[in-house]
Order: structure tokens, then C-alpha cells, then sequence
């Protein structure tokens, strides 16, 4: 029973470090804009709102005219809001800044290759208890 627990338990390990290096490699450009495409859709008056994540780095984007969100890097977060600053007073569009928790930042600590020392150092205790006892 315990050799049953231990090859599950293996093959979950597997298939989460599977999933993780994958969705890490795959990009969703059908939900990201360009910078300029940001812009422009600013100009054009079709921003409903924006809400800028706690690193300042990146931006999601809601257009009046979809239901999608999508996201968009920002090179400089200090031009961008002098950019907005006029359309922000008339109220064009809202913006809102992301706050950062405390579980998202332990979270990316713990990368792909994270995952992977985990998996070894169980991959080494499942293979030493396996060699003592023959349960």
C-alpha cells in the first residue's frame, strides 16, 4: 500500500511540474496588446478601465466594446501616468493599481526549477526508502 501512495504521489509531482514548465513556455497573445495598441485605443476613447499590477511593470486592459481583459507591458510607469493624467481628470477611463500579496510573492519564489529540486529530493527519498525495507 505504502508503494501505491508513493508512485501516485510520484506521478502528481510529475504531471504538476508538467503543467507548470508548460504554462510558463505558452503565451495567451489573443489576451495581450502592445504598448502602442494601448494608446491608440486611449486616443480613440475606447478604454473603459485600467489596472496596473503592483510591480508597475504591466498593465490589464478593459476595452468598452469587449468583454476581454487584456494585457499590456509598460516601459515606464512614470510617462504613462503623465500620458493619462488629462483623460484621467475628464474621466475617459478608470485606473486602478493592483496591491501585491503576500501569497503571490511566496508563490514566485517557488519557480519551475524550484519544483524540480522538490521533486529530486523526494525522487531520492522515495528511491533510499525503497532499497531498506522491500514493504
Amino acid at each position: 500500500m505504502k508503494k501505491g501512495i508513493k508512485t501516485l504521489a510520484m506521478w502528481l509531482i510529475i504531471a504538476t511540474i508538467v503543467i507548470v514548465l508548460l504554462s510558463s513556455i505558452m503565451e495567451n497573445n489573443s489576451s495581450k496588446m502592445t504598448y502602442s495598441e494601448l494608446i491608440t485605443n486611449i486616443e480613440d476613447s475606447e478604454v473603459e478601465k485600467i489596472k496596473i499590477s503592483s510591480d508597475g511593470n504591466t498593465a490589464t486592459v478593459k476595452l468598452k466594446n469587449s468583454k476581454v481583459e487584456k494585457e499590456v507591458s509598460i516601459p515606464s510607469l512614470d510617462s504613462f501616468i503623465t500620458y493619462v493624467e488629462d483623460d484621467l481628470k475628464t474621466g475617459k477611463f478608470t485606473l486602478e493599481e493592483e496591491k501585491q500579496s503576500i501569497w503571490i510573492t511566496v508563490l514566485s519564489l517557488v519557480t519551475p526549477f524550484g519544483l524540480l529540486i522538490i521533486f529530486f529530493i523526494f525522487w531520492f527519498m522515495m528511491m533510499s526508502g525503497t532499497n531498506q525495507g522491500g514493504n
